[in-house]
């Protein structure tokens, strides 16, 4: 792989990441801080949600015992997003 395309490959790579454990902090924080804490998580929750497609909007959002919500649809997009950074990562390193 050429040297410009591996770099472009690692920031992309890089972005990929940083967004899916922005992404897993949301979901975490949303499913176990208390009501008080979670209001501050409405902003940013909402625009996240607008980025999920569509088809994934909405699926597996579960009520957890400590009154927050499990949003099933941003921990999906968090899984792509991760899966999509190893990929990246593995050609970015590739000798071809």
């Amino acid at each position: 792989m050429r040297k410009g395309a591996a770099r472009a490959a690692r920031v992309l790579a890089l972005a990929c990441r940083a967004c899916a454990w922005v992404l897993v902090a949301l979901v975490v924080a949303g499913a176990v801080l208390p009501a008080g804490a979670r209001t501050w998580l409405l902003a940013p929750t909402g625009f996240f949600s607008r980025l999920v497609p569509e088809a994934l909007a909405g699926l597996l959002v579960f009520q957890t015992p400590l009154g927050g919500s499990f949003r099933g649809d941003l921990a999906i997009v968090a899984i792509v997003l991760l899966v999509s950074d190893w990929i990246l990562c593995r050609v970015s390193a590739s000798p071809r």
